[in-house]
């Protein structure tokens, strides 16, 4: 259990309504999208960058673990804090700071959620790619972190191909400017890389620059049904040996569609067993 009196300053950071340390309100912190779960001492709900110094600041002189969360879907247990302390979730860092449509560019918050990002990007005409299954609830500084793809990521690449940027608030408080608005920004170290993928391990992730491409005009999906799952396989890599890239090509085998069709009810065939799910762009 933490000091009442780091509670208190804790609270003078970033005031009485961004501390939370009810049993209650603790348990909701506690875990993600894994079976791991362990409650923090306190959470921690930052507005700004300079909040984040502060409160990571403090943490270090006062010797407390601290564990940065977005939404809590990841897969990696890598929000879950394990050995107490404060849980600092990003959430209410959700701001679209900007989106220079001349030169592809959005500059966001950490706790943006992913689908919210996409949504204002493509009334610009513009794209963001990478997207996670969990991108309606995760969040960009998460997808950051894990440096995460989704089913597009056969034709545009992952998180970390859009990242041309990156504030980062160090152990020690200080914060870290990475990379900038332009692509071949190849002089010295490549720190944006270096912290994409690091899982909160090595600093919390405030701001980023992520490229934008042209939205695509068009886009059409088939559903190719397969008797044998050795021909679909062969189809696959058919496809890509001509030199096609789909935007997504999934294959389902026939317990996949079993499964899937007796959750949801969505008319696969039974009768099969494969499908590809193949969709194009352009």
């Amino acid at each position: 259990m933490l000091a009442k009196a780091a509670v208190e300053q804790l609270i003078r950071i970033v005031g009485k309504d961004s501390v939370l340390d009810s049993p209650e309100e603790l348990v909701a912190y506690s875990y993600d999208g894994t079976f791991e779960e362990h409650r923090p001492d306190v959470v921690v709900i930052p507005r700004t960058t300079e909040q984040v110094c502060q409160v990571v600041a403090f943490a270090a002189t006062e010797r407390l673990p601290i564990v940065t969360r977005g939404m809590g879907s990841g897969l990696a247990a890598a929000s879950i804090p394990f050995n107490g302390g404060i849980a600092l979730a990003m959430t209410r860092m959700n701001h679209l700071l900007e989106i220079d449509e001349q030169n592809a560019i959005a500059h966001v918050e950490a706790g943006i959620v992913t689908a919210d990002l996409q949504a204002e990007a493509e009334k610009r005409g513009l794209f963001y790619p990478p997207d996670p299954s969990s991108l309606r609830h995760s969040t960009i500084g998460g997808n950051i972190a894990c440096n995460a793809g989704g089913p597009r990521c056969l034709k545009y690449g992952v998180t970390g191909d859009y990242v041309l940027g990156l504030t980062v608030v160090l152990a020690d408080g200080r914060v870290l400017r990475t990379g900038g608005r332009v692509i071949k920004d190849v002089v010295g170290y490549d720190l944006t890389a270096l912290f994409t993928g690091s899982e909160g391990t090595l600093g919390v992730i405030t701001e980023a620059l992520l490229k934008l491409v042209a939205k695509p005009r068009y886009t059409r999906t088939a559903l190719i049904e397969f008797d044998a799952l050795g021909d679909a396989s062969r189809s696959v890599n058919a496809i890509l040996s001509a030199g096609i890239v789909p935007a997504t090509l999934e294959l389902m085998d026939d317990t996949a569609i079993a499964c899937v069709e007796g959750a949801v009810r969505l008319g696969l065939p039974l009768d099969v067993e494969a499908i590809l799910l193949v969709e194009t762009d352009g």
